[in-house]
């Protein structure tokens, strides 16, 4: 990873009784959605910017990371996932609108296998008759008669332990708890969760090329130039080398 843009995880801590100050704060009330609370926050980071007064924004960072965390962690726990959607008009595409990255605690639960879908046993072809349900039964004295399969009874498959789960129907898995472990803020949004217009540089405009059209005066006179030049030329084929006219 690139060390010029890694930046050290934050541990995600939070105290519940400093709920209720963050809650009040961005003013969302005490029955609120992760959409709510960054609605609120866009709002008072407008305020302040319209006021002029961005450098008392953290504080409701703050609030708001903390807030989010809170529903966060309460949508793992319930649901085993979280989902926001960002009220933003150009939300972060690095956050998804959230203004940090969570990193979750790991733990080990008892999954239904894959194979057998926790049923313990699996359907294979018969072994006896070949998956075809029929089986020749031979005489002694010769001769014989088409029978169903002993084995499988004539359904042409049996039921056999999952070789994956060992007959279990369990397997272990390592899934993400609801516990946030660590955060990042994000860099491309600077924990805001949405992209702030950036002012448009004025274009250069370039040198236009010199008109080429002349005005009337500057025509005449070098029309009476190049008239004198060529009378004086004139003139002077008119004299030999030694000054006598010819």
């Amino acid at each position: 990873m690139d060390k010029e843009t890694y930046t050290e995880p934050v541990i995600a801590q939070y105290q519940p009784e400093h709920l209720v100050e963050f809650e009040k704060m961005l003013g969302v009330g005490t029955n609120y959605t992760p959409e709510h609370v960054l609605k609120c926050f866009e709002v008072s980071y407008l305020v302040k910017k319209e006021n002029d007064e961005l450098d008392q924004v953290n504080p409701f960072i703050e609030a708001k990371n903390h807030l989010l965390r809170h529903l966060v962690s309460s949508q793992m726990k319930a649901e085993r996932y979280f989902e926001i959607n960002p009220p933003f008009k150009d939300s972060c595409p690095g956050c998804s609108g959230t203004g940090e990255l969570y990193k979750f605690t790991r733990k080990i639960v008892q999954v239904n296998c894959h194979i057998c879908a926790g049923k313990k046993k699996i359907k294979v072809k018969c072994p006896s008759c070949e998956g075809t349900g029929r089986f020749q039964e031979r005489w002694k004295g010769g001769g014989g008669i088409d029978v169903s399969c002993k084995t499988c009874r004539g359904k042409k498959k049996v039921a056999v332990k999952c070789s994956e789960c060992l007959g279990t129907g369990k397997k272990p898995k390592n899934v993400p708890d609801y516990r946030i472990k660590s955060t990042t803020p994000c860099k491309r949004c600077k924990q805001l969760g949405f992209m702030e217009d950036k002012p448009t540089k004025p274009i250069k405009k370039r040198p236009q090329p010199a008109n080429p059209v002349l005005t009337q005066n500057l025509a005449d006179k070098i029309k009476e130039t190049i008239v004198d030049q060529i009378k004086q030329d004139a003139e002077d084929a008119l004299i030999d080398p030694e000054g006598t006219p010819i």
